[in-house]
């Protein structure tokens, strides 16, 4: 028998022992990559920043950036009495960072957020990008009493950036926290900004039936504002600006509007 192919039994044997070694092979590292992306899927959003109180608690969704910690200063002015827990992207924590649309990350999170209060009116929030998936979660929930939409802006228009466009908006937004990042952080971190502004940048706000509630900073401009009037009840313009107004000392006065609105909630 000429060229590469077995010229014994015991040969093919071997050939056909090494094929089958292969394929089992295969199938344990496809097994082992399903059962790692089954993981990452079931990372719960979901961070305990004040869970003691005996008022319905609070539900904050992050901003573009996924990220909780503009909401932990915030947890801690709102009362004692008032538990606090904020939905952090599962893409920061080891969770699976792909491009969703809006209504599937709200139905996500609406999932872990009935983990925590199975029964009664939802009291939702975000700030930027996370107003806009609390109002999602809303709409789908049909059970809400509030939402707390903090400087949520969308587009007149559908806007589709590059990726040096995302580049320049996620340095700009972290510096406009603060945040000085390195390589492994921007590389953690950026992928998760991108995909939730692309998300959001493709998303319109729909009516829902709860109370809404806008708070803007007091350099809102009017055309933003006026895109509000269709779906928000009531509008409260709050010190700061968009980044200022979770530091001091304008954080207090969010704080205050914010108590107000969820006392107003309490006592209907």
């Amino acid at each position: 028998m000429s060229g590469s192919h077995p010229s014994t039994v015991e040969e093919k044997r071997r050939a056909l022992l090494q094929l089958r070694l292969r394929r089992k092979r295969e199938e344990i590292v496809a097994q082992r990559e399903e059962r790692s992306r089954e993981e990452q899927a079931t990372v719960s959003p979901l961070v305990p920043l004040r869970p003691e109180g005996a008022r319905p608690p609070l539900f904050l969704v992050h901003a573009v950036g996924g990220s909780v910690a503009p909401y932990v200063g915030l947890a801690g002015l709102l009362g004692d009495d008032q538990p606090v827990y904020a939905l952090e992207d599962p893409g920061l924590n080891g969770g699976a960072v792909q491009a969703r649309g809006l209504p599937a990350i709200a139905t996500a999170y609406l999932a872990a957020v009935r983990d925590v209060q199975p029964d009664g009116p939802l009291h939702l929030g975000g700030w930027s990008g996370g107003g806009a998936i609390a109002l999602e979660m809303a709409r789908q929930d049909g059970d809400v009493a509030v939402v707390l939409v903090i400087d949520t802006a969308f587009p007149a228009e559908p806007v589709h950036p590059d990726d040096d466009e995302l580049r320049t908006w996620f340095a700009a937004d972290m510096a406009g926290m603060g945040a000085e990042l390195g390589e492994a952080e921007w590389a953690k971190r950026f992928p998760v900004f991108a995909a939730n502004v692309r998300t959001f940048l493709g998303h319109r706000p729909s009516p829902v039936d709860a109370r809404v509630v806008l708070l803007s900073t007091e350099d809102s401009e009017a055309e933003y504002l006026d895109r509000w009037r269709a779906h928000a009840d009531a509008i409260h313009v709050v010190p700061g600006n968009h980044y200022t107004m979770f530091q001091p000392p304008h954080i207090e006065s969010l704080a205050e509007v914010l108590r107000d609105r969820l006392s107003e909630v309490n006592v209907r």
